[in-house]
């Protein structure tokens, strides 16, 4: 029994340590805990990935740490590191078999060239790829779930992702001057939202979207998205928002209005009025607000209301916005389509005065008038000079061009005469050697000759010599040929230079005739013999020509 108790005792430990050995570190745990909440507390999350031991994390949890890391710097706005953190992300995930980390992966991506200003078609790229890889995704790290701050579960964790794509997607389409394609991927995304009550990301579905149906001219469903944006703002309580979208609003019905998109006087006024109502509601609303957007919301919607009031004739109230938009306007901002509604409203109201000064303001800040001839001619005049300029570059860069293909011609040329020369000097010496072989087999050929042989000849072709017959020179060389077959012929070709009397003359050497004889045989006197055998001495090119005729 004891022994079964320690048995059982140690089969419980070896599991137990397989199970600890299984665990994963708490680090891993942790990671996935701060990506639940990240987007909510950026310095908490920042803080407690400064802490994280990252090297007992394992390869994949490495890249995810990174990935982490790069969006919640993204939200500090610090990219000094962004390149190196996205590297062992996009090593480990891109291409892998866990598509949502894929999916992010290109998420963080198309981020980082916006922020390197790579281009949109390069972040549109990037995000396509994220849809793409999420679309494939079929399962998450239970971890997401496990440690979510609100109820949840895996497919909606793969679809808060894929719509959040769909979303900035279409965003980047209307960007890039595609709407009808953004609209495609905008509905999705507020499809979902709205499906999930989610109001705040609803609101900024909602602007793209009826901007993009502003563009193509569908007016109505413009006008439903702005109004859902507005209320779904409202929902949430964002001052904000709210304020945005009552200066939407104004656009929209300022837009319909300057565009005549009505059908009557009535509902020209009605546009207006709307306009007007719209713009106070967004005033009110921003006067409870403080910093530089609330700065800004006032601003717009101040100079809407004022060109809503233009638009319906009353001036004291275009008047009263409009230099309050003077006013907090920032030094150096074109106020020119201001100024035209105060000049107006002034002239309308019979104040020469104000009217003279705001004519004034206008002549100065709007190009199309006083300076506009003047600037013009000078940047005309400036251009002709840079074309001037570009035209005398040009012939220049023409002739350094001309020049450059001559001397490259000319380069070529002694080239190819080079090479040629080269070539024809090798196939002298090739041709040399050949020479050189045949002489040196005829030489030896010769001296293959036997002593008795040469008598024989010597005897018989000293008998046709004495004969004193006029057809004597043929036969001695019948004789040697007789003696020497084709010896006449293996001359020709060892010595192709010779001409017939030289060869004769160094058959006749071989045969041990003297100058006289020889003279005598090819009718040519003993003096000129002599000279025959000197140049052969100098022209020959080995040294059988010259023992012969020694």
């Amino acid at each position: 029994m004891k022994r079964l108790f320690y048995i059982g005792v140690v089969l419980l430990g070896f599991l137990a340590a397989c199970k600890s050995a299984q665990t994963p570190p708490p680090e891993e745990d942790m990671l996935y805990r701060v990506e639940c909440f990240y987007q909510t507390n950026l310095d908490s999350a920042s803080r407690i990935l400064d802490t994280l031991n990252v090297s007992v994390l394992s390869e994949k949890e490495r890249a995810h740490y990174c990935l982490l890391r790069a969006k919640v710097n993204d939200g500090f706005s610090k990219y000094d590191d962004f390149d190196s953190l996205m590297q062992v992300a996009e090593k480990q995930f891109v291409g892998g078999n866990d598509k949502y980390f894929e999916s992010m992966t290109y998420w963080i991506l198309s981020r980082m060239a916006k922020v390197k200003n790579l281009g949109e078609q390069h972040m549109l790229d990037y995000r396509l790829k994220a849809l793409k890889s999420i679309e494939q995704c079929k399962h998450v790290d239970e971890r997401f779930v496990r440690f979510s701050l609100k109820p949840t579960d895996e497919q909606n964790e793969i679809d808060r992702l894929k719509y959040a794509i769909h979303q900035r997607l279409g965003m980047a389409y209307t960007q890039l001057g595609y709407p009808r394609e953004g609209i495609d991927h905008l509905k999705q995304a507020d499809c979902f939202y709205a499906e999930k009550q989610m109001h705040r990301l609803r609101t900024i579905t909602a602007f793209p979207l009826g901007t993009s149906y502003l563009i193509l001219g569908e007016y109505d469903s413009c006008l439903m998205y702005y109004r859902i944006g507005l209320q779904s703002a409202e929902t949430i309580g964002d001052t904000a928002e709210i304020s945005y979208f009552h200066s939407a609003l104004t656009t929209y019905y300022l837009y319909c209005f300057e565009t005549q998109h009505y059908e009557n006087e009535e509902e020209g006024k009605e546009l207006l009025h709307l306009a007007i109502a719209e713009s106070q509601r967004g005033l009110e609303i921003s006067r409870s607000m403080s910093g530089l957007m609330a700065n800004k919301y006032q601003l717009d919607l101040t100079e809407d209301i004022s060109r809503a009031y233009y638009s319906s004739q009353q001036y004291d109230s275009c008047i009263h916005y409009g230099l309050m938009v003077e006013e907090m306007t920032p030094r150096g901002n074109d106020l020119t389509s201001l100024y035209k509604l105060l000049y107006g409203s002034f002239k309308a109201l019979g104040d020469e005065a104000n009217a003279a000064v705001y004519a004034d303001k206008l002549l100065s800040a709007n190009p199309d008038y006083g300076a506009e001839q003047k600037a013009v001619a000078e940047v005309k005049e400036e251009y002709d000079k840079q074309l001037e300029i570009q035209r005398l570059e040009s012939e220049q860069q023409l002739k350094r061009y001309r020049l450059y293909l001559w001397i490259a011609l000319l380069v070529i040329g002694l080239m190819a005469v080079l090479w040629t020369a080269l070539r024809y000097r090798k196939n002298k010496e090739l041709e040399t050697l050949k020479l050189r072989e045949v002489q040196r087999q005829l030489q030896a050929e010769l001296e293959h000759l036997t002593a008795q042989q040469r008598d024989m000849l010597q005897q018989q072709v000293m008998a046709i010599y004495q004969s004193g017959q006029k057809d004597r020179l043929q036969r001695i060389m019948e004789a040697f040929e007789s003696a020497y077959p084709k010896g006449i012929e293996k001359m020709k070709s060892a010595w192709p230079n010779l001409s017939k009397t030289e060869l004769n003359l160094v058959i006749l050497s071989f045969l041990q005739f003297r100058a006289k004889e020889e003279a005598d045989l090819l009718g040519l006197s003993e003096n000129t013999v002599m000279k025959y055998r000197s140049n052969l001495r100098k022209k020959a090119d080995f040294d059988l020509i010259s023992a012969l005729l020694d």
